[in-house]
């Protein structure tokens, strides 16, 4: 566990300010999914104007597939907070965690929190894909193109 996990799971109110830009995309790109087309199209757009058209295609199918096995194989039902709300919730902090961990190639981590979030079976392919977005969002930070979102 690092200083900031340490640091986020001490303050009994932790929001989105606190997270880094990586973690706060995921959150937000989860939140805005998950609220429905107009979201979804959000973040096509987002995903397009950061990294390309090529690119973001990729990076859409591995989060739809993210996305995907999460809500067909999951331990249980993630809680999320509204796209506006400044807090975050423990399920949206360890989402965004594991695509964090995933897109950083600590794969065996990966792996054990995938299996906190989906069945152990499919915990692989859930891994695979988050590192395939996780990557893709990271590249758009790295390339300082901000997500238009955050």
């Amino acid at each position: 566990m690092t200083l900031h996990h340490r640091q986020m799971a001490a303050d009994p109110t932790p929001s989105l300010r606190q997270l880094d830009d990586l973690n706060a995309c995921c959150v937000i790109y989860l939140r805005l999914w998950c609220d429905g087309p107009e979201g979804r199209a959000a973040v096509r757009r987002d995903l397009t104007n950061g990294l390309g058209p090529r690119r973001a295609g990729n990076a859409i199918e591995a989060f739809e597939t993210v996305i995907t096995l999460l809500s067909q194989h999951h331990q249980r039902k993630l809680m999320r907070h509204a796209v506006d709300c400044p807090c975050l919730g423990a399920d949206e902090a360890a989402f965004a965690q594991f695509i964090a961990t995933a897109a950083t190639g600590e794969r065996e981590e990966a792996l054990w929190l995938a299996m906190d979030l989906i069945r152990p079976d499919m915990a692989m392919h859930l891994t695979a894909a988050a590192s395939a977005f996780g990557l893709r969002i990271a590249q758009m930070l790295t390339l300082r193109i901000p997500p238009v979102l955050h």
